[in-house]
């Protein structure tokens, strides 16, 4: 009797939780609770994994990379859509364009709505003058963009792919400081809101030493990049 019970439990649940998947994402405004949980949790995963798999070796990959994973994320959705280099601003002012957004915008809709901004960054070094003027313009970009359009646009992201500096002589026993520390340090230096996300990607730096294997393939394939 009881094993019964139990398999009249499960078709009693099965319909309920497949209704759960197939609601993930409705096409409406609310989705957008949904779909920062995914940016700060399964792309950032994604994008690790891609990291690790050499598919990260320059800033043009890491675009394509996140915005692969949006679109068959958003796939079909109503009225939710991932664009590339999005420009923005008024008529008469300086376009700001951000690497990625996603936009909600009704079919019977006439103006589309940002609703999540996306900055882009990839560096083999730990922390350059150059880097540093780069991180502080893309904090301001989506900190101005934000304030610009308020209320609708819910979280900006400053998502950096960092690896260690390639080792001269290729061993793993050279002693290598955390390299994103500095980088972290720097970023917070910015004034930025608490809708302005770092994420920071460094799945290589393993208590101070890189995988020969992984520098060797990453050096050789990334030469191609410079």
């Amino acid at each position: 009797m009881k094993s019964c019970y139990r398999i009249l439990d499960i078709k009693l649940r099965l319909p309920i939780e497949v209704s759960k998947r197939k609601q993930k994402l409705q096409g409406n405004w609310k989705d957008w609770s949904q779909i920062k949980n995914f940016i700060e949790n399964s792309l950032v995963t994604k994008l690790k994994n891609d990291q690790k798999n050499l598919r990260i070796l320059s800033e043009g990959d890491l675009q394509s990379c996140v915005y692969y994973h949006l679109r068959r994320y958003i796939k079909k959705t109503p009225n939710w859509h991932v664009l590339n280099k999005l420009y923005m601003g008024k008529k008469n002012d300086a376009k700001k364009v951000p690497d990625i957004a996603i936009v909600y915008l009704r079919h019977d809709g006439e103006t589309p709505y940002p609703c999540f901004l996306i900055e882009l960054k990839e560096t083999v070094y730990p922390l350059r003058p150059a880097s540093k003027k780069g991180y502080t313009k893309d904090i301001k970009k989506l900190r101005d963009l934000i304030d610009d359009n308020k209320p609708k646009i819910k979280r900006g992201y400053l998502i950096l792919a960092v690896l260690p500096v390639h080792y001269r002589k290729g061993t793993s026993k050279t002693p290598l400081g955390h390299p994103t520390t500095a980088i972290e340090k720097e970023i917070r230096k910015n004034k930025y809101t608490p809708k302005i996300k770092p994420i920071i990607l460094n799945t290589m730096y393993k208590s101070g030493w890189v995988s020969p294997s992984f520098q060797k393939k990453h050096g050789l394939l990334r030469k191609y990049r410079e």
